[in-house]
């Protein structure tokens, strides 16, 4: 069975920006796919994961909410794949922030990350094996022709972008909630929803830019920022967790107790240093909050879409 070629160009069958939008993520994302399968790089891993999140995101405002049994397979099929490689993503963060603390550690500290470094490469390398389990059991070419399928189907531009400005004001709503949860109480949990929600607004925004809305483009650049700032605080929790797992082994403390309490001392300071960090961050956050009128006013109008066409 023969795939259609992915077209990013354009053609009868696309209907408008957002049509355009989805084949070049489509595209993307099933460049990837086949590339996952053999190369395990830090980036081919990433990469793809941030494709069918991207691809996700322009599918959501394309399809209908009452999503058909096929669209459903395909929105399944994504985050099957997404979650493949997350717990491999995790680790490759967490195996970057190490390697720094090697070569900056005093050396009897160093010889207790060398032992978590090693002890995450196993673990990376079960994840990559798992990951690419999960890639084989779909089938690239269906899935291709679904997708395409659909997208010709799919609802033309004026009603598209019009349901993306409200969603990307929900998705707005959505995370000024969470950053006022996490400023007014910054526990583990609710500084996480805070980062999630912040994911989700900018990749709603950034389809925004993406389909023409030129004005919004330095919120994006904001939003960035700052969830750069959380996804670090984020890989510094993970890292704790790590550690304790590795500490945790069976007959480990008991064997090794010198390590132990060096990489505890090494996650009390971590920990003490997220503090500081979550304060910048929050501060840093309640000014974008305050701006953030500026997406919820550039997003267009339903009248203002019917215009633009």
């Amino acid at each position: 069975m023969g795939a259609r070629r992915v077209d990013s160009t354009g053609g009868a069958a696309v209907k408008g920006r957002l049509s355009t939008v989805a084949r070049k993520r489509l595209l993307r994302f099933v460049t990837l796919y086949p590339k996952a399968l053999v190369d395990d790089e830090t980036t081919v891993v990433h990469n793809i994961r941030v494709a069918s999140r991207r691809l996700q995101q322009v599918l959501q405002i394309l399809l209908p909410r009452g999503k058909s049994s096929r669209s459903k397979k395909v929105f399944r099929t994504l985050r099957k794949v997404r979650r493949a490689f997350g717990r491999c993503r995790n680790l490759d963060v967490n195996l970057e922030l190490v390697r720094g603390r090697i070569e900056t550690t005093t050396a009897s500290t160093r010889q207790a990350w060398e032992g978590v470094h090693l002890w995450l490469e196993e673990k990376r390398a079960l994840a990559v094996a798992a990951g690419r389990a999960e890639l084989r059991k779909h089938e690239l070419v269906d899935f291709i022709e679904r997708l395409q399928s659909l997208l010709d189907n799919a609802a033309d531009d004026q009603e598209g972008l019009a349901q993306l400005a409200e969603r990307t004001k929900e998705t707005l709503s959505d995370w000024r909630d969470a950053f006022e949860s996490a400023r007014a109480d910054p526990v583990v949990g609710r500084i996480h929803a805070f980062r999630i929600a912040g994911k989700r607004l900018r990749y709603r925004a950034e389809l925004l830019g993406e389909a023409g809305n030129v004005p919004v483009k330095p919120m994006i650049s904001a939003l960035k920022s700052l969830q750069d700032d959380l996804g670090l605080w984020h890989d510094h929790a993970v890292l704790r967790d790590h550690v304790a797992e590795f500490i945790g082994q069976p007959g480990f403390m008991a064997e090794e107790p010198g390590m132990c309490r060096a990489l505890l001392l090494e996650m009390e300071r971590d920990k003490q240093r997220d503090r500081a960090t979550i304060e910048e961050i929050m501060t840093k956050a309640e000014k974008l909050a305050q701006n953030s009128i500026q997406l919820e006013s550039k997003a267009p109008s339903e009248a203002e879409t019917q215009k633009s066409q």
